[in-house]
Parts: C-alpha cells; structure tokens; sequence
C-alpha cells in the first residue's frame, strides 16, 4: 500500500514540475497539492509550491474568481500554516477585494512567523489605512470640534430633543455627547465594518451600552425595524473639505423623510461655503506644469503644450504656512441649510448652484480657486474649516496659470457634479501664459516630475556627457521620459526610447513632443518589457512613488536591468540612499494616534452655563480652557480602541506644511539595496535631556539619488518631484532619551522595502 502511494506523490511531483516549467501553474499547483497534502518531503518543495500558488492566485485574480483564490490558499495554509510569503500574499488578495479586516489576522500571523519580513509589515500598515481612515485621527484629536459638537448636542438636549440618531457614528463620540447630555434614547448607525467594531468596544468601556448600535448606512435605516420611531435630533459630522463630498446632502435628505421627527433638529443647523480666487506658487507646482524654467536649458519643444492637473473635482490641502495671495476679496458662494428640505432637494440636483462676480483687487497670476466654510452647529457655535488647526483642510480648484490685472472681472461658478462640489471660473480680460497651447489632463506624478527642474536638469545633464557614447537603445521608465527624449534629441547614436505606461493621456503627450521636436518613429510604447527587442545601451528606473516611498516592483526593475541592460551599459541611478532627520512636531503625533485627552466631556454641573455664551467664537475658547481645566478621569474611553489601527507612518507629506522644529543633523540611513535584506544601525548621538527642554518625537525621510558620481539630487526640498514620509516615536525617543540621552535607529531593508526603529539597549 504505501509503495503505490509513493507511486503516485513522485508521478504527482514529476508532473507538477512539468507543468510548472511550461508555465501552466493551475495545473502544476494541482499536482504540488497532492504531493505537499500526503508526502512527508513537503518542505522540500515550499518554496517552489508558494511560487506557483502566488502565480496561479494572481491568474485567478485576473478572472475575478476571489472565490476560487480564498479555497487554494486556505486550503495550502493548511499545509503549511507558519510560511509568511503564502500568508501575506493571501492578504494582499484579500486588501484588493476591499477585505481589509480579514487581511489583517493574515498579516499578524505572518509577521507573527517572521517579525522582520516587511511585505507584511507593509501591507498590514495598508490594511490599518483602508480599515479606518486616516482622516479619523485628526479628526478626534481636533479639540475644538469635539467641544463645540459636545456643547451643541447639550444645548438641543436640554431644549428637548432628546431621542437622537448618530449618523456616521464613527468611534460613537457624538453618541457619548449625547447620552452624557440627558438623552432618553440614543441610536448610533455605522457602515463600516472596522468602525462597528470600534464603536462597540467604545460603548461598552464608557459604561454605555444602552445607546443602540446599527450597522447600517443610514440609507437602510427603517422605523420600526431598526428605530421604533422618529427621533427628534439627527447629529452628523461627515463633511469632508468640499462640503458635499460624503454623501451629506442625500443622507439628510433620507433621514428628514424616514427618520427625523416633523419637529425635529439636524446638528450641525446649516453652512456658509465661501470662495476666492489666489495666486499660490505652492498650489502652481502642484497642478500645472510651468513650462519657462524647462524651456531655457531643454532641446525638447514645449511650445504647444499646457498640463493640468487630472483631478475631477479638487485636491485638498492645509495652507496655514503656505504663502498665498488672494487676488479677490473671499465671497460667500453660498448657504445651506441641513434643517430645510426644500433647499436639500435642491442642492442634491447635480448642476449650477451659484454665480458671482468679483473684482481683482492687483495685476497678479490666478492659480485658480479655493473654497471654505462654516459649518454652523446651531444659531451661535460655529466651526470654521479655515482656521489653521482644523481637521478640515481647504478644497482646491486648480487652473492654468492666468495673467491678471487690477479690476479684472471674474464669474465664478459653483455647481454640484455626481453629488460633489465643483468651482470654475472665467475673465474676459484674462490673459493666458500659455497661447494657442493644447491642454493635456495628467497626474500629479506627471506635473511634479516636470516641476522639479533641479532633478529634470540633472538628468538632461547627465544625458548630455553621454552623447559621444553609442547609446542606441533606451529604457526610460520615469513619469515623462525627459532624459530618454533628450538622448534622441542630442545624441547622434539614439535611435529607439522604450517607455512604458497605460495612460492615454500621456501617450497622446509624449508623441506630440515627440513630433514638434523631430523624434518621429524613434519613440516606442511597450505593454510589457518583453516587446523590447535589442539590448538596452541605457536604462532609467524611476522607481519613486510621488507619496514618499519606492515602488513596490522591485523585484521588476531587478530583472529590467539584470534582462535587458548591455554588460557595459549605463543604469541610472547608481546609488539611491534613505535620509533622516529627528524633529519635534505637535502635528504629526496627531496624525497618527488619538488621545484620550483630547476627547475630555463636559461635567453635568456646567450645563446651566451653557445657554448664558454669547460670541460663538469666545465660546469654543472657553469650552476649551474648560476641558483642559478637567480631570482625565473625565476622558472619554475612545483611544486605545481606533489605535489598534494605528500606523506610526505617514506618506505623502510635505513637512514644511506642519509645525517642524529640526532636533538632529541629518543622517544617511541606509543604501536601498534591491536585491538583499540588510540591517543597520545610525547614531544621532546624544540629545539634550534637561527638564523642560523639547524632545524629537518623529523621524523626517526622504531620499538622495546618485545619478552619477557629480550629479546627486535631494528630495528633501519643497518644490521636488516626491514628498517625504514621517515616523512618529514620540513614546520610544523620549524613553531611550530620559535613559541614556544617545538615540541610535535601526534600520531593516528587505528588497527596498525599509523598517525603522529605535534601538533599545
């Protein structure tokens, strides 16, 4: 018996084998499971197996078959249940099928199985990101925002509306208001699942079960079966920087009809959105591609061509350190008032809202428009979105630069399109820096990448000292392939430049300059690398994602140049090296994790006083001195339960937004290395410790690349092609200062893939 079952585990090994090598992997991991199933050889062939489930996973994955996806893995984690790869690579599936929750029991067990193995750690810090929103710690950290929901929600309490429904309920703190306010019955729905979870455990810890928890958006909301009847009070806070962008107005619109009490409240009461058109170079860089500073020292012809921004609606930014010129005087672009459905019926119509005109008030450049607003909670408490340190941050509506002057006339448009906030406008006088152009709508990659002339410049430079080489063939893999037109074009040798992309726009682009600077036919699209047909003479990996990081194809652009590159040919970068420095912020600690502090409640014994604040604005300052004046045994019990979902990473920042106060020199961290896992050790050296003195609480990224040995790049500038990324330490740094006052990082590389922490001796 158990000679025929050999039998059959070395015919099933033999034929795995084969399949596998002629590349038809479902096959091969059939066979690979009846031998890893029944053999006791299976760890002989983990690694070959893990290869062709990951290969057949990404096949189903292609065929949409999640199902089929979920069976294999399941079923070869039950052979082999500590391997990390199969475990991370199952949770990858799952985080691109919107699984976030599931994903992360996979991810904890790889890392579980191997601590350093950074696929899963950075996928784990993705499945945290899409399972709560980032924008949710900011949010429950902003003092003033809780205090004046708090006060609004007890001042409609005590006035009688007292049966409440939370929409959005989020972690339940509005909830929490309102049953601490004397609320008879409070009601709480929720849609997602990760914030469901955080909202029972938040009740529960703050004595607070009674208060009714709906998993449901509140579009599914039913009375009796969900509310056994119509409450008197609706508190929401779903608002994002355009106002409309979360469904608001449909959602309030749903619960005047089914929810809300014919006499009853929506908190917040109504908004004010205000308007003006700026002149920000900040927002300039960001959103369209200036053209001038290129032009001076670039072969390539530009002559014809304007590039904005592909966003359809607006880009959001904090500009409190921004340097902005308003070039007319902000106007209210309009009002909306949550308690009337007439006026939410209207602005859920998709169309013009609003129509004004405002006069320039200087000759100036218009970067476009930005919009604000007020979020009225009742008829004396006002938040405004404008205000420097609020969660909300201003919505953008780029434009092509325009030349103003004095009294010009602008007609600016408001409208809603899918629900969302739009912002245009037009001048008869305008004149454009840009004539008879054609607009091309490309990403920010695309916009950055051709803005940051330093970086753009060095590598037309570096292009130039090879023109006497034979470079005939090219790879450019960057977001433009500047440096590989500019061999075509100055260059004798050149003869063909790959690049690589699957945006139509941009090929559109690339082949009108190709064209307008006489590079016809010399310019090839490829789909896949394995179109290119000769060996490559050069070859440009721009592997940087705009938010901070290297892209996760490393393994790609190994085998790029490993596959392709001629022996002696030419790849670029040579060298790329991970920088740091230690900085002190109050920003970004709040961008991270929430404290139980900054959520204090109001003691019952101030409620009287409520009523007798008369300036909204001095009121939320002394609701604010009032909750810094209070016990901690007053905080709400909120924090410990969203920072399970903590990330102490932060992507895509410009650090010269937020308050950064430079504690160290910075240091070179680490070469990237593609190819092996290293580790290494950086010493900041000691940091001064004296009471009262300010401590580093984060760590600032950012990389140099080596292009060759005279032209290095530094991506830590304001205007580069690529933002920096941060990682709060705040409780790590302080205790390894407070002991030993040296601070030394320790740095994993694993394939570019980099983990950062602080040695603990």
């Amino acid at each position: 018996m158990q000679a025929e079952v050999n039998r059959i585990l070395e015919e099933s090994l033999q034929k795995a084998r084969e399949y596998d090598r002629i590349g038809n992997v479902g096959q091969a991991f059939g066979y690979y499971i009846i031998f890893a199933g029944l053999s006791a050889r299976r760890s002989e062939i983990e690694e070959t197996f893990t290869d062709v489930l990951c290969e057949y996973g990404m096949q189903l994955a292609k065929d949409n078959k999640l199902s089929d996806i979920v069976n294999c893995y399941k079923f070869s984690l039950g052979i082999y249940p500590n391997n990390p790869r199969m475990l991370n690579n199952f949770a990858a599936h799952l985080l691109r099928n919107n699984d976030p929750i599931r994903a992360i029991e996979y991810l904890k067990r790889a890392l579980k199985v191997d601590v350093n193995f950074l696929p899963a750690e950075r996928n784990l810090q993705n499945a945290y990101s899409m399972a709560v929103d980032r924008w949710h710690f900011t949010m429950l950290n902003d003092k003033r925002r809780n205090n004046a929901f708090e006060q609004a929600i007890r001042k409609r309490i005590n006035q009688g509306y007292d049966t409440v429904l939370d929409v959005g309920t989020g972690t339940g703190l509005l909830s929490l208001y309102a049953k601490d306010a004397g609320a008879t019955k409070v009601y709480a729905c929720e849609c997602s699942e990760a914030m469901t979870l955080i909202a029972k455990e938040v009740f529960e810890s703050n004595n607070a079960t009674d208060i009714k928890l709906i998993p449901k958006l509140s579009f599914d909301l039913k009375v009796p079966a969900d509310i056994p009847e119509r409450v008197k009070l609706i508190v929401t806070e779903t608002f994002d920087a355009g106002l409309f962008g979360e469904l608001v107005i449909p959602s309030m619109i749903n619960v005047h009809m089914n929810i809300l009490d014919l006499n009853g409240m929506i908190i917040p009461m109504a908004a004010t959105v205000y308007t003006a058109a700026i002149e920000c170079e900040y927002i300039r860089y960001r959103s369209s591609v200036v053209f001038d500073k290129i032009k001076n020292y670039c072969p390539l012809n530009f002559d014809n061509v304007s590039i904005l921004s592909d966003d359809e609606y607006y880009d959001t930014e904090n500009l409190e350190k921004v340097q902005i010129n308003y070039i007319t005087e902000p106007q209210v672009l309009f009002n909306v008032n949550f308690n009337v459905l007439l006026e939410l019926y209207e602005f859920c119509k998709d169309g013009i809202k609003q129509t004004l005109q405002a006069k320039c008030k200087y000759n100036g450049i218009i970067d476009g428009l930005v919009t604000w607003f007020k979020l009225h909670l009742d008829e004396k408490i006002t938040l405004d979105s404008s205000d420097g340190k609020s969660c909300w941050q201003f919505a953008i509506f780029p434009t092509i630069p325009t030349e103003c002057s004095k009294d010009d006339v602008l007609t600016i448009k408001a409208e809603t399109l899918k629900g969302k906030l739009k912002c245009s406008y037009s001048a008869s006088n305008a004149r454009y820096s840009e004539n008879h152009t054609t607009l091309h709508h490309l990403s920010k990659e695309v916009i950055t990448f051709l803005n940051d002339f330093d970086y753009v410049k060095l590598l037309m430079e570096i292009g130039r000292t090879q023109e006497n080489r034979k470079i005939k063939y090219i790879l450019d893999t960057s977001p433009f392939p500047i440096y590989g037109l500019t061999l075509l074009k100055e260059c004798k040798y050149s003869e063909i430049l790959y690049y690589k992309t699957d945006n139509p726009a941009l090929r559109v682009l690339i082949e009108q300059i190709a064209r307008d600077s006489g590079l016809q036919g010399k310019v090839h699209m490829i789909s896949n690398y394995e179109e290119i047909l000769f060996s490559l003479d050069s070859i440009f990996i721009h592997n940087f994602d705009i938010k901070g990081e290297l892209k996760d194809d490393q393994d790609s652009c190994y085998e790029i140049s490993r596959n392709l590159l001629k022996t002696n040919g030419v790849l670029l970068p040579e060298k790329i090296f991970l920088m740091g420095q230690l900085v002190y912020s109050e920003d970004l600690p709040n961008m991270v994790y929430v404290k139980d502090a900054n959520l204090q409640k109001l003691p019952c014994s101030f409620s009287t006083s409520i009523t007798s604040l008369k300036d909204s604005k001095d009121d939320l300052h002394m609701w604010h001195d009032i909750a810094n004046k209070m016990n901690k045994s007053r905080n709400y019990i909120i924090a410990e339960y969203i920072n399970k979902f903590k990330i102490n990473q932060i992507f895509d920042l410009n650090s010269s937004l937020y308050s950064c106060e430079i504690m160290s020199e910075a240091q070179k961290l680490v070469e990237i290395n593609e190819t092996e896992t290293t580790e290494t050790i950086v010493n900041f050296g000691e940091i001064n410790n004296k009471e009262g003195e300010t401590l580093p609480n984060a760590l600032i990224c950012w990389y140099k690349i080596q292009l060759g040995p005279y032209h290095v790049h530094d991506t830590k500038k304001n205007d580069s092609f690529m933002n920096h990324t941060a990682i709060v330490l705040e409780d790590e740094l302080r205790d390894v200062i407070l002991r030993d006052g040296e601070v030394k990082i320790k740095i994993h590389q694993m394939k570019g893939l980099v983990k950062i922490t602080v040695l603990n001796l």
